[in-house]
């Protein structure tokens, strides 16, 4: 057939062609690995403006009750204020002790 030394040398080469055919595989295999990554980044970064508008949204109806409720209460805490000005004024302190003896001397009799 041929000589044994050529068998040896074909036998080699098979070898090495399958060695390298492996590597291509693995290589093969780990940009198809890395090129699903890629896809599915992309795929979730063209989500990502609708999910940023939709939350967007949700902030501004956080943000128009927050004003709500802010709006609610600087009207309590006015209506409070005057009321503790009133009811902290000696004047008014004054009057009404005034206005409670008139009525209390009234009720009596010491006026007639």
């Amino acid at each position: 057939m041929g000589d044994p030394s050529d068998i040896g040398a074909l036998t080699l080469a098979v070898g090495e062609m399958r060695g390298q055919m492996r590597e291509l595989i693995h290589a093969q295999n780990n940009m198809a690995m890395k090129l699903e990554g890629l896809t599915e980044k992309v795929l979730l970064a063209q989500a990502l403006p609708a999910e940023v508008a939709r939350l967007g949204d949700v902030v501004a109806g956080v943000s128009a009750r927050v004003d709500a409720l802010e709006a609610v209460n600087d009207r309590q805490d006015g209506a409070k204020g005057v009321l503790a000005t009133l009811l902290g004024s000696k004047a008014f302190g004054v009057l009404v002790s005034a206005t409670l003896v008139l009525y209390a001397s009234i009720k009596e009799g010491l006026f007639k």
